[in-house]
């Protein structure tokens, strides 16, 4: 079923700029990037199917995100934006990229899981949610997500929203995980071709050495003493890789 995400607008001023949420989580995930940079561009930021404000009707993967991203696009009349995601949503990027190139000017990973893929089949995290529930089968992961300068509002946040994700739709974000995860190689390099920056957490989801073989131009920035939600631990200094990486765009003669 044809889905229209729950988003925010807010802005004026090319390229456009779309945020997308990482797993269990919603728009209010890039909320200072959003204000920030909304002064200069115009800025979308959206809630995937079962969460925030968009109806939970499945099927809620990475496949299905990226096609309802592409068909928002379509429906603003955006044309070609910059696509920047946090973690499960870099993924949702890299997707989106492959599928509808013609909509994707330039794409900014978050802490996303990219690393060489390890063979494939079932998903244990999608078995552990749906026997023990979000909160618990999520706990374990969950918990790394943070380091000892976590501010307590960053953590709030996540563990709020996370914990309160309905176990089939966390279930469901991850289910085709396994085969996308093991496509990388090809998504990287289809990234890698246009702009494409990877910031990563102090402790990364992903591995940096990875992508930096696999890739000739990628942009990588380490935000030493950030958990995984750097966006929300260190906005100033994310804004600040997001409007220089927005200055990269404007100078990449890949682009015309």
């Amino acid at each position: 079923m044809d889905v229209v995400l729950a988003h925010a607008s807010a802005g004026a001023g090319d390229p456009p700029i779309v945020f997308i949420h990482g797993l269990c989580c919603d728009r209010r995930a890039w909320q200072p990037q959003f204000e920030d940079l909304s002064r200069d561009h115009r800025c979308i930021a959206v809630d995937l199917r079962g969460r925030g404000d968009t109806p939970a009707e499945p099927p809620f993967g990475i496949a299905r995100a990226a096609q309802d991203v592409a068909a928002l696009i379509d429906r603003l009349g955006l044309g070609r934006c910059v696509i920047v995601g946090h973690s499960l949503g870099g993924i949702t990027a890299l997707v989106l990229n492959e599928q509808r190139p013609d909509l994707v000017l330039g794409i900014v990973t978050g802490d996303s899981p990219i690393s060489e893929p390890r063979g494939g089949g079932a998903n244990p995290l999608v078995q552990r949610i749906r026997e023990l529930g979000t909160r618990e089968g999520l706990r374990p992961l969950v918990e790394t997500f943070f380091t000892d300068e976590t501010p307590a509002a960053a953590r709030e946040y996540a563990e709020t929203v996370m914990y309160g994700c309905p176990p089939e739709v966390a279930a469901g974000m991850l289910e085709d995980a396994p085969g996308v995860l093991g496509r990388l190689p090809e998504l990287v390099r289809l990234a890698d071709e246009k702009p494409f920056m990877a910031i990563w957490a102090e402790r990364p989801l992903g591995d940096p050495a990875w992508l930096r073989n696999a890739t000739k131009f990628a942009r990588q920035e380490p935000l030493p003493g950030t958990g995984h939600f750097f966006q929300l631990e260190q906005p100033e200094r994310t804004n600040a890789l997001l409007r220089a990486f927005l200055d990269d765009v404007a100078a990449d003669p890949r682009l015309g």
